[in-house]
Protein backbone atom coordinates (compact mmCIF):
# COMPACT_ATOMS: atom_id res chain seq x y z
CA UNK A 1 0.00 0.00 0.00
CA UNK A 2 1.42 3.38 -1.01
CA UNK A 3 1.71 6.26 1.43
CA UNK A 4 -1.00 8.12 -0.48
CA UNK A 5 -3.34 5.23 0.33
CA UNK A 6 -2.00 4.89 3.86
CA UNK A 7 -2.75 8.56 4.46
CA UNK A 8 -6.45 7.84 3.92
CA UNK A 9 -6.44 5.13 6.58
CA UNK A 10 -7.24 6.41 10.10
CA UNK A 11 -4.08 6.74 12.16
CA UNK A 12 -1.77 6.34 9.15
CA UNK A 13 -1.49 10.00 8.13
CA UNK A 14 1.42 10.33 10.54
CA UNK A 15 3.35 7.85 8.38
CA UNK A 16 3.12 10.20 5.40
CA UNK A 17 4.14 13.18 7.52
CA UNK A 18 7.12 11.33 8.99
CA UNK A 19 8.41 10.07 5.63
CA UNK A 20 8.05 13.53 4.09
CA UNK A 21 9.89 15.18 6.98
CA UNK A 22 12.74 12.68 6.78
CA UNK A 23 13.14 13.15 3.03
CA UNK A 24 13.02 16.93 3.42
CA UNK A 25 15.76 16.78 6.04
CA UNK A 26 18.00 14.75 3.74
CA UNK A 27 17.34 17.11 0.86
CA UNK A 28 18.18 20.08 3.10
CA UNK A 29 21.37 18.43 4.28
CA UNK A 30 22.44 17.57 0.75
CA UNK A 31 22.16 21.22 -0.26
CA UNK A 32 24.95 22.00 2.23
CA UNK A 33 27.39 20.47 -0.26
CA UNK A 34 26.76 23.53 -2.42
CA UNK A 35 25.87 26.26 0.04
CA UNK A 36 28.96 25.89 2.25
CA UNK A 37 31.21 26.50 -0.75
CA UNK A 38 28.93 29.14 -2.23
CA UNK A 39 29.10 31.29 0.91
CA UNK A 40 32.78 30.68 1.73
CA UNK A 41 34.17 30.70 -1.82
CA UNK A 42 36.22 33.89 -1.39
CA UNK A 43 37.70 32.80 1.96
CA UNK A 44 38.37 29.27 0.71
CA UNK A 45 40.24 30.57 -2.33
CA UNK A 46 42.30 32.90 -0.14
CA UNK A 47 43.18 30.18 2.40
CA UNK A 48 44.12 27.71 -0.33
CA UNK A 49 46.25 30.40 -2.00
CA UNK A 50 44.46 30.51 -5.36
CA UNK A 51 42.43 33.11 -7.22
CA UNK A 52 38.74 32.78 -7.87
CA UNK A 53 39.48 31.54 -11.38
CA UNK A 54 41.69 28.77 -10.01
CA UNK A 55 39.26 27.85 -7.28
CA UNK A 56 36.43 27.70 -9.83
CA UNK A 57 37.96 24.46 -11.08
CA UNK A 58 36.62 22.73 -7.98
CA UNK A 59 33.05 23.81 -8.75
CA UNK A 60 33.53 23.08 -12.45
CA UNK A 61 34.72 19.53 -11.78
CA UNK A 62 31.92 19.19 -9.21
CA UNK A 63 29.39 20.03 -11.93
CA UNK A 64 31.03 17.73 -14.49
CA UNK A 65 31.16 14.81 -12.08
CA UNK A 66 27.47 15.26 -11.30
CA UNK A 67 26.97 14.74 -15.01
CA UNK A 68 28.98 11.52 -14.90
CA UNK A 69 27.32 10.33 -11.70
CA UNK A 70 23.71 11.09 -12.63
CA UNK A 71 22.98 8.14 -14.97
CA UNK A 72 24.77 5.77 -12.57
CA UNK A 73 22.75 7.09 -9.63
CA UNK A 74 19.56 6.82 -11.69
CA UNK A 75 20.35 3.18 -12.51
CA UNK A 76 21.17 2.50 -8.85
CA UNK A 77 17.90 4.10 -7.75
CA UNK A 78 15.90 2.11 -10.32
CA UNK A 79 17.42 -1.13 -9.04
CA UNK A 80 17.57 -0.55 -5.28
CA UNK A 81 15.12 2.24 -4.55
CA UNK A 82 15.31 5.82 -3.35
CA UNK A 83 15.97 5.07 0.33
CA UNK A 84 19.09 2.98 -0.22
CA UNK A 85 20.40 5.58 -2.67
CA UNK A 86 19.89 8.39 -0.14
CA UNK A 87 21.71 6.36 2.53
CA UNK A 88 24.72 5.90 0.25
CA UNK A 89 24.70 9.65 -0.36
CA UNK A 90 24.72 10.49 3.34
CA UNK A 91 27.72 8.23 3.98
CA UNK A 92 29.69 9.61 1.04
CA UNK A 93 28.78 13.23 1.94
CA UNK A 94 30.31 12.75 5.39
CA UNK A 95 33.54 11.57 3.77
CA UNK A 96 33.53 14.51 1.35
CA UNK A 97 33.03 17.15 4.05
CA UNK A 98 35.73 15.70 6.30
CA UNK A 99 38.20 15.44 3.41
CA UNK A 100 37.56 19.04 2.32
CA UNK A 101 37.94 20.26 5.91
CA UNK A 102 41.51 18.95 6.16
CA UNK A 103 42.57 19.66 2.54
CA UNK A 104 46.07 21.23 2.62
CA UNK A 105 45.92 22.65 -0.92
CA UNK A 106 43.64 23.24 -3.87
CA UNK A 107 44.54 19.90 -5.53
CA UNK A 108 43.29 17.87 -2.57
CA UNK A 109 40.24 20.10 -2.22
CA UNK A 110 39.36 19.60 -5.90
CA UNK A 111 39.59 15.82 -5.52
CA UNK A 112 37.53 15.78 -2.32
CA UNK A 113 34.87 18.25 -3.40
CA UNK A 114 34.86 17.74 -7.14
CA UNK A 115 34.75 13.92 -6.98
CA UNK A 116 33.40 12.71 -3.62
CA UNK A 117 31.19 15.75 -3.10
CA UNK A 118 29.67 15.52 -6.56
CA UNK A 119 28.74 11.86 -6.20
CA UNK A 120 27.38 12.50 -2.70
CA UNK A 121 25.27 15.41 -3.89
CA UNK A 122 23.83 13.36 -6.74
CA UNK A 123 22.99 10.51 -4.37
CA UNK A 124 21.13 12.95 -2.09
CA UNK A 125 19.27 15.14 -4.54
CA UNK A 126 16.64 15.19 -7.23
CA UNK A 127 17.12 11.76 -8.84
CA UNK A 128 16.66 9.51 -5.78
CA UNK A 129 13.97 11.85 -4.45
CA UNK A 130 12.07 11.49 -7.74
CA UNK A 131 12.29 7.70 -7.52
CA UNK A 132 11.26 7.82 -3.86
CA UNK A 133 8.20 9.92 -4.70
CA UNK A 134 7.31 7.54 -7.52
CA UNK A 135 7.47 4.62 -5.09
CA UNK A 136 5.52 6.33 -2.32
CA UNK A 137 2.77 8.10 -4.24
CA UNK A 138 2.41 5.93 -7.37
CA UNK A 139 1.15 8.57 -9.78
CA UNK A 140 -1.35 10.18 -7.37
CA UNK A 141 -0.43 13.81 -6.78
CA UNK A 142 3.26 13.17 -7.29
CA UNK A 143 3.83 16.67 -8.68
CA UNK A 144 3.00 18.43 -5.43
CA UNK A 145 4.68 15.63 -3.46
CA UNK A 146 7.92 15.95 -5.42
CA UNK A 147 7.81 19.73 -5.12
CA UNK A 148 7.52 19.38 -1.35
CA UNK A 149 10.33 16.87 -0.99
CA UNK A 150 12.75 18.84 -3.15
CA UNK A 151 12.39 22.04 -1.12
CA UNK A 152 15.45 21.18 0.95
CA UNK A 153 17.69 23.54 -1.06
CA UNK A 154 15.14 26.34 -0.63
CA UNK A 155 15.07 25.80 3.11
CA UNK A 156 18.84 25.78 2.95
CA UNK A 157 18.84 29.29 1.49
CA UNK A 158 16.65 30.42 4.37
CA UNK A 159 18.29 28.52 7.23
CA UNK A 160 21.74 27.30 6.27
CA UNK A 161 23.10 30.18 4.19
CA UNK A 162 22.71 32.79 6.98
CA UNK A 163 24.23 30.24 9.37
CA UNK A 164 27.30 29.74 7.17
CA UNK A 165 27.65 33.51 6.76
CA UNK A 166 27.61 33.96 10.53
CA UNK A 167 29.97 31.06 11.27
CA UNK A 168 32.63 31.84 8.66
CA UNK A 169 33.92 34.79 10.69
CA UNK A 170 33.69 32.97 14.03
CA UNK A 171 35.02 29.43 13.58
CA UNK A 172 36.11 29.37 9.94
CA UNK A 173 35.03 27.21 7.04
CA UNK A 174 37.22 24.23 7.96
CA UNK A 175 35.56 23.77 11.35
CA UNK A 176 32.13 24.11 9.75
CA UNK A 177 32.85 21.44 7.13
CA UNK A 178 34.34 19.06 9.70
CA UNK A 179 31.31 19.33 11.98
CA UNK A 180 28.85 18.89 9.12
CA UNK A 181 30.71 15.77 7.99
CA UNK A 182 30.32 14.19 11.42
CA UNK A 183 26.60 15.04 11.44
CA UNK A 184 26.16 13.21 8.15
CA UNK A 185 27.75 10.05 9.52
CA UNK A 186 26.23 10.05 13.00
CA UNK A 187 22.73 11.45 12.38
CA UNK A 188 21.71 11.61 8.73
CA UNK A 189 22.88 8.24 7.41
CA UNK A 190 20.76 6.31 9.99
CA UNK A 191 17.75 8.50 9.14
CA UNK A 192 18.14 7.73 5.45
CA UNK A 193 18.46 4.02 6.12
CA UNK A 194 15.26 4.02 8.18
CA UNK A 195 13.31 5.30 5.13
CA UNK A 196 13.56 1.77 3.71
CA UNK A 197 10.67 0.56 5.85
CA UNK A 198 8.29 2.90 4.04
CA UNK A 199 9.25 1.71 0.56
CA UNK A 200 10.07 -2.00 0.95
CA UNK A 201 6.73 -3.07 -0.49
CA UNK A 202 7.07 -0.64 -3.39
CA UNK A 203 10.31 -2.00 -4.85
CA UNK A 204 8.99 -4.99 -6.75
CA UNK A 205 10.06 -4.88 -10.40
CA UNK A 206 7.55 -4.01 -13.08
CA UNK A 207 6.16 -7.35 -14.19
CA UNK A 208 5.24 -6.02 -17.63
CA UNK A 209 8.72 -4.63 -18.30
CA UNK A 210 11.22 -6.58 -20.38
CA UNK A 211 13.92 -4.22 -19.09
CA UNK A 212 13.22 -4.48 -15.37
CA UNK A 213 16.58 -6.24 -14.87
CA UNK A 214 18.35 -4.81 -17.91
CA UNK A 215 21.81 -3.23 -17.70
CA UNK A 216 22.39 0.49 -17.87
CA UNK A 217 23.12 0.66 -21.60
CA UNK A 218 19.81 -0.98 -22.54
CA UNK A 219 17.93 1.37 -20.25
CA UNK A 220 19.81 4.28 -21.76
CA UNK A 221 18.79 3.16 -25.24
CA UNK A 222 15.15 2.89 -24.15
CA UNK A 223 15.28 6.46 -22.88
CA UNK A 224 17.11 8.10 -25.79
CA UNK A 225 14.88 6.73 -28.55
CA UNK A 226 12.13 9.16 -27.49
CA UNK A 227 12.48 12.55 -29.29
CA UNK A 228 10.42 14.45 -26.73
CA UNK A 229 12.77 13.30 -23.97
CA UNK A 230 15.85 14.41 -25.93
CA UNK A 231 14.38 17.88 -26.45
CA UNK A 232 13.46 18.17 -22.76
CA UNK A 233 17.06 17.33 -21.90
CA UNK A 234 18.39 19.98 -24.29
CA UNK A 235 16.10 22.58 -22.74
CA UNK A 236 17.34 21.59 -19.28
CA UNK A 237 20.84 22.67 -20.35
CA UNK A 238 19.63 26.24 -19.81
CA UNK A 239 18.53 25.37 -16.29
CA UNK A 240 22.05 24.15 -15.55
CA UNK A 241 23.67 27.27 -16.97
CA UNK A 242 21.63 29.59 -14.78
CA UNK A 243 21.74 27.39 -11.67
CA UNK A 244 25.54 27.60 -11.76
CA UNK A 245 25.30 31.39 -11.79
CA UNK A 246 23.50 31.17 -8.43
CA UNK A 247 25.83 28.53 -6.99
CA UNK A 248 29.14 30.02 -8.13
CA UNK A 249 28.91 33.62 -9.33
CA UNK A 250 26.02 35.44 -7.65
CA UNK A 251 27.65 36.26 -4.31
CA UNK A 252 30.90 37.29 -6.01
CA UNK A 253 28.95 39.42 -8.50
CA UNK A 254 27.16 41.28 -5.71
CA UNK A 255 30.39 41.77 -3.77
CA UNK A 256 32.07 43.22 -6.87
CA UNK A 257 29.23 45.72 -7.19
CA UNK A 258 29.56 46.75 -3.52
CA UNK A 259 26.20 45.32 -2.48
CA UNK A 260 26.03 45.22 1.31
CA UNK A 261 26.30 41.76 2.96
CA UNK A 262 22.85 42.26 4.47
CA UNK A 263 21.33 42.77 1.03
CA UNK A 264 23.17 39.68 -0.26
CA UNK A 265 21.77 37.58 2.59
CA UNK A 266 18.30 39.05 2.00
CA UNK A 267 18.55 38.20 -1.70
CA UNK A 268 19.34 34.57 -0.89
CA UNK A 269 16.55 34.39 1.68
CA UNK A 270 14.05 35.85 -0.81
CA UNK A 271 15.30 33.39 -3.37
CA UNK A 272 14.69 30.55 -0.93
CA UNK A 273 11.20 31.70 0.08
CA UNK A 274 10.02 32.22 -3.49
CA UNK A 275 11.61 28.91 -4.47
CA UNK A 276 9.32 27.13 -2.03
CA UNK A 277 6.26 29.00 -3.28
CA UNK A 278 7.16 28.50 -6.93
CA UNK A 279 7.77 24.79 -6.51
CA UNK A 280 4.45 24.21 -4.77
CA UNK A 281 2.59 26.18 -7.43
CA UNK A 282 4.39 24.18 -10.11
CA UNK A 283 3.54 20.90 -8.42
CA UNK A 284 -0.11 21.88 -8.15
CA UNK A 285 -0.44 22.88 -11.79
CA UNK A 286 1.48 19.82 -12.99
CA UNK A 287 -0.97 17.63 -11.09
CA UNK A 288 -3.76 19.51 -12.87
CA UNK A 289 -2.31 18.47 -16.24
CA UNK A 290 -0.65 21.82 -17.09
CA UNK A 291 2.94 20.56 -17.25
CA UNK A 292 3.81 22.26 -20.55
CA UNK A 293 2.45 25.65 -19.50
CA UNK A 294 4.29 25.40 -16.20
CA UNK A 295 7.61 24.66 -17.89
CA UNK A 296 7.20 27.50 -20.40
CA UNK A 297 6.40 29.96 -17.61
CA UNK A 298 9.37 28.74 -15.56
CA UNK A 299 11.90 29.25 -18.35
CA UNK A 300 10.43 32.65 -19.26
CA UNK A 301 10.77 33.81 -15.64
CA UNK A 302 14.32 32.50 -15.50
CA UNK A 303 15.36 34.42 -18.60
CA UNK A 304 13.86 37.68 -17.31
CA UNK A 305 15.70 37.28 -13.99
CA UNK A 306 19.05 36.88 -15.75
CA UNK A 307 18.47 40.01 -17.81
CA UNK A 308 17.56 42.00 -14.68
CA UNK A 309 20.83 41.16 -12.90
CA UNK A 310 22.83 41.72 -16.10
CA UNK A 311 21.51 45.23 -16.73
CA UNK A 312 21.93 46.59 -13.19
CA UNK A 313 23.57 44.37 -10.53
CA UNK A 314 22.75 46.70 -7.65
CA UNK A 315 20.88 46.31 -4.38
CA UNK A 316 17.33 46.75 -5.71
CA UNK A 317 18.00 44.61 -8.77
CA UNK A 318 19.48 41.90 -6.56
CA UNK A 319 16.27 41.69 -4.51
CA UNK A 320 14.10 41.67 -7.65
CA UNK A 321 16.37 39.04 -9.18
CA UNK A 322 16.04 36.88 -6.06
CA UNK A 323 12.24 37.00 -6.22
CA UNK A 324 11.94 36.22 -9.95
CA UNK A 325 14.70 33.63 -10.14
CA UNK A 326 13.55 32.01 -6.91
CA UNK A 327 10.03 31.57 -8.24
CA UNK A 328 11.42 29.72 -11.26
CA UNK A 329 14.14 27.88 -9.35
CA UNK A 330 12.35 24.57 -8.83
CA UNK A 331 9.55 25.13 -11.34
CA UNK A 332 11.82 23.92 -14.13
CA UNK A 333 12.86 20.87 -12.09
CA UNK A 334 9.35 19.86 -11.05
CA UNK A 335 7.78 20.38 -14.48
CA UNK A 336 10.61 18.59 -16.31
CA UNK A 337 10.49 15.66 -13.88
CA UNK A 338 6.73 15.30 -14.20
CA UNK A 339 7.03 15.45 -17.99
CA UNK A 340 9.64 12.66 -17.87
CA UNK A 341 7.36 10.61 -15.64
CA UNK A 342 4.60 10.93 -18.26
CA UNK A 343 6.67 9.75 -21.24
CA UNK A 344 8.99 7.10 -19.73
CA UNK A 345 8.11 3.67 -18.30
CA UNK A 346 8.67 3.33 -14.56
CA UNK A 347 11.64 0.97 -14.87
CA UNK A 348 13.78 3.58 -16.69
CA UNK A 349 12.64 6.77 -14.98
CA UNK A 350 15.70 6.88 -12.72
CA UNK A 351 18.04 6.52 -15.68
CA UNK A 352 16.01 9.11 -17.59
CA UNK A 353 16.35 11.59 -14.77
CA UNK A 354 20.06 10.76 -14.65
CA UNK A 355 20.43 11.74 -18.31
CA UNK A 356 18.46 14.93 -17.70
CA UNK A 357 20.76 15.91 -14.85
CA UNK A 358 23.85 15.03 -16.86
CA UNK A 359 22.85 17.62 -19.45
CA UNK A 360 22.09 20.03 -16.60
CA UNK A 361 25.56 19.45 -15.17
CA UNK A 362 27.24 20.11 -18.51
CA UNK A 363 25.45 23.45 -18.61
CA UNK A 364 26.51 24.17 -15.04
CA UNK A 365 30.14 23.29 -15.76
CA UNK A 366 30.23 25.54 -18.83
CA UNK A 367 28.66 28.38 -16.86
CA UNK A 368 30.99 27.91 -13.88
CA UNK A 369 34.24 28.02 -15.82
CA UNK A 370 33.24 30.33 -18.67
CA UNK A 371 31.67 32.76 -16.22
CA UNK A 372 34.89 32.94 -14.21
CA UNK A 373 36.96 33.44 -17.37
CA UNK A 374 34.69 36.17 -18.72
CA UNK A 375 34.68 37.90 -15.36
CA UNK A 376 38.50 37.98 -15.33
CA UNK A 377 38.72 39.24 -18.91
CA UNK A 378 35.91 41.83 -18.76
CA UNK A 379 35.99 42.79 -15.09
CA UNK A 380 32.27 42.06 -14.53
CA UNK A 381 29.59 39.38 -14.70
CA UNK A 382 27.44 41.30 -17.19
CA UNK A 383 28.32 39.14 -20.18
CA UNK A 384 27.87 35.79 -18.36
CA UNK A 385 24.45 37.00 -17.14
CA UNK A 386 23.34 38.05 -20.61
CA UNK A 387 24.52 34.79 -22.17
CA UNK A 388 22.65 32.84 -19.50
CA UNK A 389 19.48 34.76 -20.27
CA UNK A 390 19.71 34.06 -24.00
CA UNK A 391 20.34 30.35 -23.40
CA UNK A 392 17.16 30.12 -21.32
CA UNK A 393 15.23 31.91 -24.05
CA UNK A 394 16.17 28.97 -26.28
CA UNK A 395 14.96 26.58 -23.57
CA UNK A 396 11.63 28.41 -23.54
CA UNK A 397 11.28 28.03 -27.31
CA UNK A 398 12.00 24.29 -27.07
CA UNK A 399 9.28 23.88 -24.45
CA UNK A 400 6.84 25.81 -26.66
CA UNK A 401 7.62 23.53 -29.62
CA UNK A 402 6.87 20.27 -27.81
CA UNK A 403 3.48 18.58 -27.74
CA UNK A 404 1.96 18.46 -24.26
CA UNK A 405 2.71 15.22 -22.38
CA UNK A 406 -0.03 12.59 -22.05
CA UNK A 407 -2.24 12.72 -19.00
CA UNK A 408 -1.77 10.00 -16.38
CA UNK A 409 -4.36 7.28 -16.10
CA UNK A 410 -6.62 7.76 -13.11
CA UNK A 411 -7.93 5.09 -10.78
CA UNK A 412 -11.34 5.55 -12.41
CA UNK A 413 -9.81 4.79 -15.83
CA UNK A 414 -8.26 1.61 -14.49
CA UNK A 415 -11.50 0.49 -12.86
CA UNK A 416 -13.45 1.23 -16.07
CA UNK A 417 -11.00 -0.80 -18.15
CA UNK A 418 -11.32 -3.72 -15.73
CA UNK A 419 -15.11 -3.51 -15.83
CA UNK A 420 -15.10 -3.46 -19.63
CA UNK A 421 -12.80 -6.48 -19.77
CA UNK A 422 -15.02 -8.35 -17.34
CA UNK A 423 -18.13 -7.45 -19.33
CA UNK A 424 -16.45 -8.64 -22.52
CA UNK A 425 -15.43 -11.91 -20.88
CA UNK A 426 -18.94 -12.57 -19.59
CA UNK A 427 -20.43 -11.75 -22.98
CA UNK A 428 -18.06 -14.18 -24.70
CA UNK A 429 -18.85 -16.93 -22.20
CA UNK A 430 -22.58 -16.32 -22.58
CA UNK A 431 -22.27 -16.40 -26.36
CA UNK A 432 -20.30 -19.62 -26.22
CA UNK A 433 -22.96 -21.27 -24.01
CA UNK A 434 -25.69 -20.07 -26.38
CA UNK A 435 -23.87 -21.49 -29.39
CA UNK A 436 -23.53 -24.79 -27.60
CA UNK A 437 -27.23 -24.95 -26.76
CA UNK A 438 -28.13 -24.13 -30.34
CA UNK A 439 -26.07 -27.03 -31.57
Amino acid sequence: MSLSEQARVPGRRSVLILATAMALLLSLAGSALKSTVQVNIVQMARDLDVGLGGFAWSTTIFALMIGVASPLVGYFADRFGGAVTLTSGAVLAGAAFLSCAVAPNIAVFVLAYGLLGAFAFTLLSFIPLAVLVDQLFEGRGEGLSYATLTNGPAIGFIVLVPLWVALQSVVGWRAVLFTVGLVFWVVLAPIAWSLRRFTTDQQAPDADSALSDAPLLKRFGEVMRRPAFVLLALAFFGCGVTMAFIDVHLVADLEMNHVAPGITSATLVILGVTEILGSLVAGHYCDQGMIKRTLIAAYALRASAMFVIAVNPGAISALVFGAIFGTSYLMTVVATTMWVFRILPRHVRGVGMGVIWTVHSIGAAVSSQLGAMLRQSTGSYTLPSLLGGFVVVLSTLIAVSLAAPPQPRTAEDTELDAAMRETSRLTQESSARGDGNTL
